[in-house]
């Protein structure tokens, strides 16, 4: 049993790898097999096919961001913010600063996915993730303006709402792609989060150019 667990974190270590190098059109499952010292059989003992060793190596850490993300969206759909300032998004900072040390726990991962993960279900993750959250944002979004519902939201304002949600992801991946570390990361949080709340309130209260 403990050889089996063992044999199973190997190939997870080799694949991931393999994915990194090479994407995961390029992996090989044989090059894969030969690195953590196995057979091709015994791969197929624990994953039936590349596609399954792929979305092992990356679940947790999608698990672990969309968590992140989906707690603090419970937290803003509970609290009142007809009225908020920039001054009160006290927990929106602290869940930038949350995303970006879950972003950088499994960095390697996370770029895999945005980079390489062509060929398999998750070379659109970024765009459908996106989609999926669309919806929050655009609930906050109207509330905010006053409208009664979301069907009063017109489509200049579903238009940018949508680009700012992949925008505020696009900030994310430049930090990952571009700050050596973590705690390079969590110095430019502040001006990210000002940047990012500076866009929200001006197309909410449609301050002038």
């Amino acid at each position: 049993m403990e050889k089996e667990k063992e044999t199973r974190k190997k190939l997870l270590e080799c694949g991931k790898r393999e994915f990194i190098e090479k994407g995961y059109q390029g992996a090989s499952l044989r090059n894969i097999c030969k690195a953590a010292g196995v057979t091709t059989g015994a791969l197929y003992f624990f994953f039936k096919n590349k596609e399954e060793l792929f979305e092992e190596v990356v679940r947790e850490p999608l698990q672990v961001l969309d968590k992140t993300i989906r707690m603090h969206f419970d937290e803003e759909l509970k609290a009142d913010i007809t009225d908020v300032k920039p001054g009160d998004l006290k927990d929106d900072y602290q869940a930038a600063v949350d995303i970006v040390k879950a972003l950088f726990r499994y960095r390697d991962e996370y770029l895999l996915v945005i980079n390489n993960s062509h060929g398999s279900r998750y070379e659109d993750y970024k765009d459908r993730y996106v989609d999926s959250v669309y919806d929050h944002y655009l609930f906050l979004f109207c509330k905010m303006k006053g409208y009664e519902n979301v069907d009063m939201a017109s489509r200049e304002d579903r238009f940018i709402v949508h680009w700012m949600t992949h925008d505020q992801f696009d900030i994310f991946i430049h930090m990952m792609t571009h700050c050596k570390d973590e705690e390079e990361a969590l110095k430019q949080v502040e001006n990210m989060f000002n940047y990012m709340v500076g866009g929200w309130f001006a197309a909410i209260k449609k301050q002038p150019l």
